[in-house]
């Protein structure tokens, strides 16, 4: 029973922590305050960086590492690289003529889920 109240605690803990980080920014900039212009500028690079630390931390396990040449794991192997390359392409070319993020990435899994089952 003490470790159902231990957990408890932790996971209400987790939960408040987890509002005011999320709510702060709308405390303080409450009441027509405005944001310092370097800020606001650091706000409008976050997308963008997101982003990329997304596309890189994604294609770091198939294209980047020189293992997954060697490795045998599913997504590894010339046929995972093959895939991973086509799949961006898809996400790159769709999102360039449509420019709809989320059609984007629907395209480029259906393509990357296709490929590996074809070329493995």
């Amino acid at each position: 029973m003490p470790d159902t109240i231990g957990s408890l605690i932790l996971v209400l803990t987790a939960a408040v922590m987890t509002f005011l980080l999320r709510a702060i920014p709308f405390i303080v900039f409450s009441g027509g305050r405005q944001m310092p212009p370097r800020l606001r500028r650091v706000v409008g690079f976050l997308p963008a960086a997101i982003m990329g630390v997304l596309v890189i931390y994604c294609l770091k396990g198939d294209i980047i590492s020189t293992q997954a040449m060697i490795s045998s794991k599913e997504t590894a192997g010339i046929g995972g690289v093959l895939a991973t390359v086509a799949a961006l392409l898809v996400v790159v070319g769709v999102h360039l003529k449509k420019r709809n993020t989320l059609l984007s990435i629907a395209a480029g899994t259906i393509v990357y889920m296709v490929l590996l089952r074809v070329l493995m």
